[in-house]
């Protein structure tokens, strides 16, 4: 009996001992569980912070996100336009056409003009939490938030050569530089505390005794915020690098009151019809008719694109359409809408806009039309594209409802595409029983977008 009292006594340890074992093993797990899940956003953060700090990594940039969610690719059935009424301020509209989010994002007022920039130049900063629009009444830029579109204050302590030369850092979300109108400084300008830092004068760098301008035809800088394009009086023109600090004469024939520009990768140049090299040689002649409204970027492959309208084929034959993008590295077309693609005669009043560096591939395009009423197709319409070679995708988003009648050039929509692609500003001044009262912006919330 003792024997049995003393082996149970044995058993009962035994146990307890397998019991709490198995606690701790559990409580164990548990915590390694909890420490991963608290590494895991700490990683994610480092990650972050190297991409944010290495600059040459390659495509540090870009977001690919799936822009055309929820809408149909390559629609060429009627939309025509319907009367709705203008937004009221910060509010929306469902386009009743196409079925997209709508909302202003000005509030100028009767007679007022503000829009974007144009085209060309990307309105939203790196990270998408700041804009710029231009209120063309008070002959100042206007710095919005970028989520919320609320105004924060006029950019009146800056001076650009021009309306559309404010360019926003491609990493830095709170940088953007400009030609100064008056010294020829090439500014590096902090938005969020006005210092500026002059990084170089383009009049002593160059010796030139003239004017000095980066139009007429302005586009971005490099991708990198690295290359810029400029001419001296209609004599020559330049890039400039400014992490070599290397100054290059572009070899064109006529300079035309054209400065060429930098493509994306910054290794490519455009001007007139032709794109040259980093040295300043020819690099490809483009199978175009004649310049037009065109926009850099780059397709989905990454290659230099110059996106443009063209009324007439190349000298190749070919590339005659609404929307054509022509690759800097051979001077081939790849047609994006086009007659041959079973749209119309191109638009008059097409602008396009291929600043969506954080997802190559996109543009956005706005379309004013010959007869200005949105009954036909691509009249008074907005779209966006993913070009890649072999795969065009064009969707329609909306009616902008703009033309140039009361108020000219400024009327025009000149749209302009987000740096996620994911929504895309235009201006207008609505169409419909506010016809021609003010000029006010718009922007078109994708339902990919994500505030």
């Amino acid at each position: 009996m003792k024997k049995l009292k003393i082996y149970l006594f044995l058993l009962s340890i035994g146990f307890c001992v397998i019991s709490c074992t198995n606690d701790n093993l559990g409580l164990v797990t548990n915590d390694d569980s909890e420490e991963q899940e608290t590494e895991t956003p700490t990683e994610e953060e480092n990650t972050e912070e190297e991409e944010d700090t290495d600059e040459n990594t390659e495509g540090e940039n870009e977001t690919p996100i799936d822009v055309a969610t929820e809408l149909i690719a390559n629609d060429l059935e009627p939309h025509p336009m319907q009367d709705v009424a203008k937004p009221e301020y910060l509010k929306t509209i469902v386009d009743p056409s196409f079925g997209t989010i709508i909302r202003r994002i000005s509030n100028g007022g009767n007679g007022s003009v503000i829009k974007p920039m144009y085209s060309t130049i990307q309105a939203w900063n790196a990270d998408e939490s700041r804009m710029i629009l231009y209120d063309q009444t008070n002959g100042v830029h206007q710095l919005l938030d970028g989520k919320t579109y609320a105004f924060i204050r006029n950019l009146d302590d800056v001076r650009p050569d021009d309306l559309e030369q404010l360019f926003w850092d491609f990493n830095e979300a709170d940088i953007l530089y400009y030609l100064d109108k008056s010294t020829d400084d090439f500014i590096k300008y902090t938005v969020s505390s006005g210092n500026k830092e002059i990084m170089v004068n383009l009049k002593e760098l160059t010796g030139c005794n003239g004017s000095i301008s980066m139009g007429n035809d302005v586009q971005m800088m490099s991708w990198d915020s690295d290359v810029i394009g400029f001419r001296c009086n209609n004599d020559q023109t330049y890039s400039y690098r400014f992490s070599t600090k290397k100054l290059t004469l572009l070899k064109v024939g006529d300079v035309n009151y054209t400065a060429a520009m930098p493509a994306p990768s910054g290794n490519l140049f455009y001007h007139n019809v032709s794109s040259y090299d980093t040295n300043g040689n020819l690099k490809a002649q483009l199978n175009k008719n004649k310049p037009e409204h065109s926009c850099l970027g780059q397709m989905a492959n990454g290659s230099d694109t110059d996106f443009s309208v063209s009324f007439g084929e190349g000298p190749r034959g070919g590339c005659l359409g609404n929307i054509i993008a022509y690759d800097l590295n051979t001077g081939d077309c790849i047609p994006v809408i086009s007659e041959d693609l079973g749209y119309d005669y191109p638009k008059s009043g097409t602008h396009i806009s291929a600043v969506a560096h954080k997802n190559p591939g996109w543009i956005a395009a706005s379309m004013v039309g010959f007869e200005k009423d949105g009954q036909k197709l691509l009249d008074q319409e907005l779209v966006i594209a993913r070009v890649e070679p072999g795969n065009v995708e064009v969707y329609r988003i909306g009616h902008h409802r703009a033309d140039e009648d009361e108020f000219g050039y400024w009327g025009e929509p000149h749209a302009v595409i987000s740096p996620t692609g994911t929504r895309v500003l235009f201006g207008s001044d609505w169409s419909g029983s506010e016809d021609g009262k003010s000029v006010e912006s718009y922007v078109v919330e994708l339902p990919s977008y994500q505030p």
